[in-house]
């Protein structure tokens, strides 16, 4: 190659750099606004229990989001072994899941809450349609995401994103308040308007989405057999013990499912809050988001990305110790109250964004290229296990009290934070594990 092509060349990957940064930067951005107007912590528990929905109900908002999320991925995962492109899969499950709360506004619209059994079970099928395809949405987000942009550039991108998104969607907070407070309008009508603004946005992110240039990569040329897949990922989790030990955290970690439904009904029906105050939560929630967006953004390229896994658990964990708080020695009133108890929904929001800058950033920094998706699949199916726990806690619930699940729900974050500080540094482990080599932590 001349001197001239070299330069051109460069130019070129220059120019795709900047364009998919902007390209996924606007895709997190708009997803993220998105989620915000269907909230699994706030809006639907919310919009479940209103609907007459107990809290296994409730808690089973949070398994459907982690379970039809996560346990697909292998199976996507493998099935994308052998394709040289990746990115129209994400479209087309895009085209398929990402209307799904926008068409159950409409039936909303149409006076579907006058049967709410109907509207439950109509309901949980747009949520599951939602989360299923999230599954291989994920799988091939994070693969195109490791080719498209730089490793020393992805904890810029995603701590931006996630500060824009939390910077948006502090304004959805206050939109949020109006729709649910007594001025806005009733119910369900008002939750018919979030799931519109929700399916709209989702639907511009996937328009952003498109604009991204997927880097070629080498692939395997057929897809791998079952047997042979299998084998791989034992080989993968038997010989790599930093995956080891990160699967362990994130299940540690997870259990902050056990409560997660239940910071809000806790808030209303047990502590007085009013409705209003969900907008106060959301809001705060999104500032979580931004505040660890940015700051986890420095500290997974300046120290690395364990240190924000460790980090992310240290706020998980004080979320339940708030609502211990709360119930031991009663809220304080009015305007102190509601500030104090938003901690809760501040340490959800950074914990949110710890799995996307944390976990799942960790990772695809642990895996070779041609193998993020096996990496990503094996990760995200292994600890399927979470979606258990947010329906255990509503069972939890009914069969003790808010003591109980709290108390439980702070032990297991204790330990989740502890081992997190086992984490290596990915700049010290030895070569990506490849097929046929066995790293060490």
């Amino acid at each position: 190659m001349q001197e001239g092509e070299h330069i051109e060349a460069s130019s070129i990957k220059a120019t795709s750099y900047r364009h998919n940064f902007l390209s996924f930067l606007g895709e997190a951005t708009l997803f993220g606004i998105g989620i915000q107007f269907a909230n699994t912590t706030t809006i639907l528990p919310s919009f479940v229990s209103q609907l007459g929905g107990g809290a296994v109900l409730v808690g089973l908002i949070v398994s459907i989001n982690q379970g039809l999320w996560r346990l697909p991925q292998l199976i996507f995962a493998n099935f994308l072994t052998n394709k040289p492109r990746k990115k129209p899969w994400l479209t087309r499950a895009g085209i398929i899941g990402r209307p799904a709360y926008l068409l159950f506004a409409i039936a909303l619209w149409f006076g579907l809450g006058h049967w709410p059994s109907a509207a439950l079970t109509l309901f949980f099928l747009a949520h599951a349609l939602f989360y299923t395809n999230m599954a291989m949405d994920s799988v091939v987000w994070w693969d195109v995401f490791a080719k498209a942009i730089p490793g020393s550039r992805r904890g810029r991108l995603l701590g931006l994103s996630t500060m824009l998104r939390g910077a948006f969607s502090v304004g959805a907070g206050f939109l949020i308040a109006w729709m649910l407070g007594k001025n806005g309008p009733p119910f369900p009508f008002n939750h018919a308007a979030l799931f519109t603004l929700s399916g709209v946005f989702l639907l511009l992110s996937l328009a952003s989405w498109t604009r991204v240039v997927e880097p070629e990569e080498p692939v395997e040329r057929q897809r791998t057999p079952w047997r042979d897949y299998v084998r791989q990922m034992s080989d993968i989790f038997r010989h790599n013990g930093a995956f080891r030990w990160l699967i362990l955290v994130r299940l540690l970690a997870g259990l902050d499912g056990l409560a997660l439904g239940f910071y809000i009904i806790f808030a209303i029906h047990r502590m007085g809050f009013s409705t209003a105050s969900l907008g106060l939560f959301t809001a705060v929630q999104t500032v979580g988001g931004i505040l660890a967006g940015v700051l986890f953004g420095v500290i997974s390229e300046r120290f690395g990305t364990h240190r924000v896994i460790q980090l992310g658990t240290l706020f998980s964990l004080s979320a339940p110790l708030v609502a211990l708080g709360f119930l031991l020695l009663g809220p304080p009133d009015g305007l102190v109250g509601n500030v104090l108890y938003s901690w809760v929904f501040l340490a959800v929001g950074v914990f949110l964004t710890t799995n996307f800058i944390g976990f799942s950033n960790y990772v695809i920094e642990l895996a070779p290229p041609g193998h993020r998706g096996t990496h990503i699949g094996l990760f995200n199916t292994m600890t399927g296990v979470l979606v258990v726990w947010p329906a255990v806690g509503g069972w939890l619930l009914e069969q003790t009290s808010y003591l109980v699940l709290f108390s439980v729900t702070a032990g297991c974050l204790l330990l989740a934070h502890g081992l997190s500080w086992g984490l290596p540094a990915i700049h010290r482990l030895p070569s990506p594990w490849k097929p046929g080599t066995s790293p060490r932590r």
